[in-house]
C-alpha cells in the first residue's frame, strides 16, 4: 500500500491503525522513502509511547483524540494539575473524554434524581452542558456533537492545532520527508 501511495503521487494520507501497526508503518514509510506533506493517524499516534519509540521520525503525525490539555473549558486546569501531580506530566488526550463522561454521567444522575435505568439514560440524552472537552450534546440517533481537537506530534510532543483559539503551535506543514527531520 506504501508503494502504491508513493508510485501515486499521494501528498497525504488518512489512517485509523492501532498503535503497534501505526508504528510499524512509519518505519515502512521511511524505508520506502514514502513523505506526504500530511498524516493523519487516528488512534495509532495517541499514546505518549507513539514519540518514544520513533523520535522524530513521529514528528508531523495529526491525531485527534478528542482533546487536549490547552483547552480553556472549565475544570481543565485542575484535572490537569492533578495528572501532573500524580504522573508528572501533562494530563494524556484521552484523560479530557474520560473525564467528561464521568461529568456527564453525574449531571444526568442529578437531573434524573434518581438511579432508574431508563430516567437516566433519558437524561443523558437530554444532555447540553460545558465539560472538560467543551460543549456537548446529542443528537436523537445518539451520537454527539462534541469540539474536534487536532493535534500534531512536533519535537517529540503533542502540540494542539485545532482549535484555533486554544492552539498552542501552528500547524507543521508540509510535513519534511523523513531523511530532514
Amino acid at each position: 500500500m506504501i508503494l502504491k501511495a508513493k508510485s501515486a503521487g499521494a501528498e497525504a494520507v488518512f489512517a485509523l491503525p492501532s498503535p503497534p501497526d501505526g508504528m510499524t508503518i512509519v518505519k515502512q514509510m521511511k524505508e520506502l522513502d514514502f513523505n506526504p506533506k500530511a498524516v493523519v493517524f487516528i488512534r495509532a499516534a495517541d499514546p505518549p509511547v507513539w514519540s518514544q519509540n520513533l523520535g522524530k521520525d513521529g514528528d508531523y503525525f495529526l491525531l485527534s483524540p478528542g482533546w487536549h490539555f490547552a483547552a480553556r473549558y472549565p475544570k481543565v486546569a485542575e484535572v490537569n494539575d492533578a495528572h501532573q501531580k500524580r504522573l508528572n506530566r501533562p494530563a494524556d488526550p484521552l484523560v479530557g473524554p474520560a473525564y467528561a463522561c464521568v461529568q456527564i454521567l453525574a449531571a444526568a444522575i442529578t437531573r434524573a434524581g434518581s438511579l432508574d435505568r431508563e430516567k437516566i439514560r433519558d437524561a443523558i440524552a437530554a444532555t447540553n452542558m460545558t465539560t472538560v472537552v467543551g460543549p456537548v450534546r446529542f443528537r436523537p440517533d445518539g451520537t454527539g456533537e462534541v469540539k474536534v481537537f487536532f493535534q500534531q506530534w512536533l519535537k517529540g510532543k503533542q502540540e494542539l492545532i485545532w482549535p484555533k483559539e486554544f492552539a498552542t503551535t501552528q500547524f507543521g506543514y508540509p510535513a519534511p520527508p523523513f531523511s530532514q527531520r
